[in-house]
């Protein structure tokens, strides 16, 4: 004997209630893990991920001052050897189907400058991130991806310090295994003195007189008051380069973030360590630099 109408409607938003119940059960538990709340509530707190081309690269990003810090990990460092890349079992990782390092670089830096003009790009994020999850390259669950992407989305490539491994010198010494990125915080051990930033310029774009005009710009933006920076001395670059770049050595990433927009280079802070350097940032310009109107 069928059930009755209305016996079928009860059944019908039983098995509703029970399926919202579900999925907000499921939503909840997605939420409730420590990487979801701290982007969620933007707390003051680093979340690390460990994308493993190779060698691999540490995302470290702080939610509440938008900093990120991208450490490169040695040649030892790669998929295959996740376990020494990776600070503990419940860190989470990526392994993208594009494995070079360089390759994988450009095109988050392509997708992250142009997914406002081509939504697509977005999508095919999206779409990216659903393939390495149902092939388990990734241990980010739904909700921390879509948390995470509505982080990236608010940034550029200029905010993020990338830190290279020390070059090799001399004989070969064994290698320690890559640590996580450092704390995303703006370490200036000089800022204390309240001084203005101390930076070279070097052009590589192959226009004579490009470097000292950035420099009498740079020195009249001093002067205005607008910028605290000092330009210590400008000269050529050993060969042309396609792209200009900024190279940190004093960890002022809030000041060097500024002189790079002041300036219209887009392009992330490259971060090193150089106890022989004589000045806070090295500016490059490449050929595609164009002086500040």
């Amino acid at each position: 004997m069928e059930p009755s109408y209305k016996t079928r409607k009860i059944i019908e938003r039983c098995l509703l209630w029970l399926m919202i119940a579900v999925i907000l059960l499921a939503a909840a538990a997605q939420f409730s893990s420590q990487t979801a709340q701290t982007l969620a509530r933007k707390e003051n707190r680093s979340v690390r991920v460990a994308v493993l081309t190779s060698p691999a690269m540490l995302f470290s990003y702080n939610p509440s001052t938008q900093k990120a810090i991208v450490s490169v990990g040695s040649d030892k460092c790669n998929p295959k050897t996740r376990e020494k890349c990776l600070p503990d079992h419940s860190a989470r990782f990526f392994i993208p189907e594009q494995t070079n390092r360089e390759e994988f670089w450009e095109e988050f830096k392509h997708a992250l400058a142009s997914w406002r003009y081509n939504p697509l790009l977005a999508a095919r994020a999206a779409w990216t991130y659903l393939a390495a999850w149902h092939d388990r390259r990734t241990n980010l669950t739904p909700a921390e991806f879509l948390l995470l992407s509505l982080e990236l989305s608010q940034i550029e490539a200029a905010d993020f310090a990338v830190k290279l491994p020390p070059a090799k010198r001399g004989r070969k010494t064994k290698t320690p295994a890559a640590q996580p990125a450092a704390q995303v915080e703006d370490m200036a051990p000089l800022a204390v003195k309240d001084r203005p930033i101390v930076v070279e310029i070097l052009n590589a774009s192959g226009k004579r007189g490009l470097a000292l005009a950035l420099t009498q710009y740079l020195r009249e933006q001093n002067e205005k008051g607008l910028l605290r920076v000092d330009v210590l001395q400008y000269d050529n670059y050993p060969s042309l380069q396609e792209e200009s770049a900024i190279v940190d050595y004093s960890g002022r990433l809030v000041q060097v973030k500024q002189l790079s927009r002041a300036i219209g280079v887009n392009s992330e802070i490259k971060s090193e360590t150089n106890a022989n350097a004589i000045c806070d940032t090295r500016i490059i310009l490449g050929k595609d630099f164009q002086m500040p109107l």
